[in-house]
């Protein structure tokens, strides 16, 4: 038995270890893996390996990633509530019987909500020089003039869709701003889409995106 053996109290046949047995020589021995052999253990110091998986900075991004999408989601379904989506196809609305507005007179009616008057419109019963011109006896527009979205009104007498606030003037016949600050923007008075089922008129669309800024396509004849 060596020195260092004796020093360490191992036993003369060595000692057994987790099913290996490890001899004098190699246990007294100052080179385990000279003295032992290539083979590692828990008992020789050898480290455990390591499971393959995410780094610390790949772990913080994606703990990072799912706690902002947690916290969004919240706010996501009450969007849907706070802004619902505005619907772009709306149902007929009766607005008028053809002997309600007479020739040359107008009547205003509202689509396709009643919450604001921006969604007030004019129906327009044109005299017979103006349909012909337009290619239509009735006509309808959204009253929100295109300059500052005051409401336009049809002035009978002067045959003209013409605004309160700041003088704005339209042609009837298809909603052109012909003189004041309107004219300046060069825009058509949004069109109400109608249909005319014997005495009745209907409503059936309207482009909400043109509501006080008007459009660059003049209504279809």
């Amino acid at each position: 038995m060596t020195a260092l053996s004796k020093r360490l109290n191992i036993p003369r046949k060595g000692i057994s270890y987790r099913g290996q047995t490890f001899s004098n020589k190699c246990l007294s021995c100052s080179d385990l893996a000279s003295c032992c052999g290539e083979s590692k253990t828990g008992f020789d110091g050898a480290s455990p390996a390591k499971k393959p998986g995410l780094s610390r900075r790949d772990f913080l991004k994606v703990m990072g990633g799912v706690s902002a999408a947690l916290a969004a989601a919240p706010f996501v379904a009450a969007g849907q509530f706070l802004i619902p989506s505005v619907p772009r196809k709306f149902e007929p609305t009766l607005i008028a019987k053809t002997t309600d507005v007479p020739v040359n007179g107008s009547s205003v009616f509202w689509f396709p909500f009643t919450s604001d008057p921006n969604y007030t419109n004019m129906l327009i019963h044109l005299p017979p020089n103006l349909a012909s011109q337009a290619g239509s006896e009735f006509v309808a527009y959204n009253r929100t003039c295109i300059h500052l979205q005051c409401l336009v009104s049809y002035l009978s007498e002067a045959q003209q869709i013409g605004c309160p606030c700041h003088g704005s003037i339209y042609r009837p016949t298809d909603g052109w701003p012909i003189a004041g600050p309107a004219a300046q923007i060069g825009r058509y008075l949004p069109t109400v889409t109608l249909r005319i089922d014997g005495d009745n008129i209907y409503a059936t669309d309207l482009n909400l995106d043109d509501i006080g800024y008007g459009n660059t396509t003049p209504p279809a004849k």
